[in-house]
């Protein structure tokens, strides 16, 4: 299939290194991790429609491009989301735009009613095409790294604070390799489900199948020991976690969820405590995170534990 002066191929599992290398070329601050990459291809390739193609000149791979949706029966305001890129070198707006216009169609055929993407707020190339195709601002993502070396002093203490408040409020903190319940993974799915309802959004959640959330805790950048719960007498009331890429990239939160009746009592910052601790323990110098721009209660937390913002990502729509 030919786009422009581009050649489109299906992309496989194969591809994510690629996939990698690129995003790591456009923003060499924030690499990509190949394995991370595949892993994710994997999970959301689980419950998703999707259909993703690479972009070659010359029979080199220069570019990746892909539309994905929930199932619409999970998904019946139809929002699906398009998104296109390249290496630098070949990095235009011409060829952004061509990109772009191929997974609208192939989405728009699929029966999209509202496109979705996401772009930098520093990328004024990308912005400008979507711009240009009709695409508008919708909401922020904002991005924050902590320094653990400048802020250690600070940590230590609000995580012994933190330590004691779990111990007065009757609440068990440990890992999920510590945690010897046969159905622990069962009890986290279902709490992380509630606390991701409760997350600001445009497109709605839909509830993450028993086995898609299976296979995201196998991402290779998790670790039992590295997974942090908290519990209220038989339930998992909280979870916080960092993924340490294999070979590249920033350590970074994986995902932070507590469940509605625990609200308030600490237990999200005493687990990113112990998240960032081990970390620290472990010789990392800075971690980073990121969170919808109006979920005020987590963006106080990280502004409470040292974390500095970061660029934005910007997420916008258009009807199809």
């Amino acid at each position: 299939m030919k786009i422009g002066d581009l050649e489109l191929r299906p992309a496989t599992l194969d591809d994510a290194g690629f996939a990698a290398d690129l995003y790591t070329a456009l923003r060499p601050d924030d690499p990509d991790d190949a394995a991370l990459v595949r892993h994710w291809w994997k999970v959301e390739a689980t419950d998703n429609v999707i259909e993703r193609w690479i972009a070659s000149r010359d029979g080199q791979p220069v570019g990746e491009v892909f539309h994905r949706h929930a199932p619409w029966d999970k998904m019946p305001t139809r929002y699906g989301r398009v998104s296109g890129d390249l290496l630098p070198r070949w990095r235009t707006p011409e060829r952004l735009d061509a990109l772009l216009g191929h997974a609208e169609a192939r989405s728009r055929a699929d029966g999209t009613k509202t496109f979705t993407t996401w772009a930098w707020e520093d990328d004024r190339v990308l912005l400008d095409v979507l711009a240009a195709r009709g695409f508008t601002e919708e909401r922020r993502e904002r991005f924050w790294e902590c320094d653990l070396v400048a802020n250690r002093t600070k940590l230590e203490a609000m995580a012994e604070e933190s330590r004691a408040r779990m111990r007065a409020e009757g609440i068990r903190i440990l890992t999920l390799a510590d945690d010897t319940d046969p159905e622990k993974y069962r009890k986290l799915w279902r709490m992380s489900d509630e606390a991701e309802q409760d997350i600001p959004t445009t497109v709605p959640h839909i509830g993450t199948p028993w086995d898609v959330f299976e296979e995201w805790m196998r991402s290779p950048g998790l670790r039992e020991d590295r997974q942090w719960i908290a519990r209220d007498g038989d339930d998992i009331v909280g979870v916080s976690q960092l993924s340490y890429p294999p070979t590249r990239g920033a350590v970074e939160t994986d995902w932070t969820g507590t469940a509605r009746k625990v609200r308030g009592r600490g237990v999200a910052r005493a687990l990113k405590c112990e998240t960032v601790m081990q970390a620290i323990a472990l010789g990392v110098d800075r971690v980073r995170t990121d969170n919808d721009g109006e979920n005020a209660p987590i963006l106080h937390l990280n502004a409470s534990m040292g974390y500095t913002r970061r660029k934005d990502q910007i997420q916008l729509m258009k009807p199809a």
